[in-house]
């Protein structure tokens, strides 16, 4: 604890935060002597640029951790996030960005949320469905997507309708359920279900939200000093406004850094 509050209150002091990682820190956030990120292709997180480059929430922070360490930055894209945890685990990546949900939790390690996103529900223009608890009556299908932390959400604020799960980013194959009247709305992030909204032309997002899913970084297991590095570096990219910044340059709806 006490070496986080000597990292934290480094991060928050100076301009020039290349010199606040400790060696111990450095060898276990990035050993091979470069930031390596496993950077998801979610368009929330990251997108990738027509020569191959990255930008959005994710590279920005990752870009400013390799900053701050005053080491490479080096991003790889994938375009899931097992793919991404897979690597992480290999060695092959020393920090990702993802929700960690509790089986992403049981592979790699999490420093708190740097950025939290509204859970939204979307139905076809001429539903019933009004307002969040016109959805959670018998009888209503909604759809989710399977082993998320959206899905975590949903079982807990849907209490009467049933839960239809696909996989991740089956987010056609729920559009197809609605419009063939197999289902009767779609539960997802703001910013994706706006992306999303031409798959669902009459489509229209219920006022209000379930929640907010947090976002954070990931980074090996039994790693301490790792963890208290990127805890501060978490708190100071917060506090600062990075993050807030990085958001609105990316243009996510819905989303904020915790607390703002």
């Amino acid at each position: 604890m006490r070496n986080f509050a000597f990292v934290l209150a480094l991060f928050l002091a100076s301009p020039s935060l290349a010199q606040t990682a400790t060696p111990e820190q450095k060898a276990q956030i990035a050993s091979s002597g470069a930031l390596r990120a496993a950077v998801i292709k979610i368009p929330f997180l990251a997108k990738q640029n027509a020569d191959g480059t990255l930008r959005g929430v994710a590279p920005d922070l990752a870009a400013e951790m390799a900053r701050v360490l005053g080491v490479p930055y080096q991003p790889t894209a994938f375009d899931s996030p097992n793919a991404g945890i897979k690597a992480l685990r290999a060695g092959a990546a020393d920090i990702t960005f993802l929700a960690p949900t509790p089986e992403r939790i049981g592979l790699i390690d999490f420093a708190p949320a740097f950025m939290e996103m509204e859970v939204a529900l979307i139905v076809p223009g001429a539903s019933s469905i009004r307002t969040l608890p016109d959805a959670d009556q018998p009888g209503r299908r909604i759809v989710v997507y399977e082993k998320t932390a959206n899905d975590e959400m949903v079982q807990k604020r849907l209490t009467k309708a049933t839960i239809v799960r696909v996989p991740i980013f089956g987010y056609k194959k729920a559009f197809e359920m609605i419009r063939a009247g197999e289902a009767d709305g779609f539960v997802d992030l703001r910013d994706q279900l706006m992306n999303y909204v031409a798959e669902l032309p009459d489509g229209r997002i219920v006022p209000g939200h379930y929640g907010r899913n947090g976002l954070a970084i990931g980074y090996g297991k039994e790693r301490p000093a790792a963890a208290a590095f990127v805890a501060a570096f978490t708190a100071a990219a917060i506090q600062s406004g990075f993050v807030t910044k990085a958001i609105e340059r990316a243009g996510v709806r819905g989303a904020a850094a915790p607390g703002m």
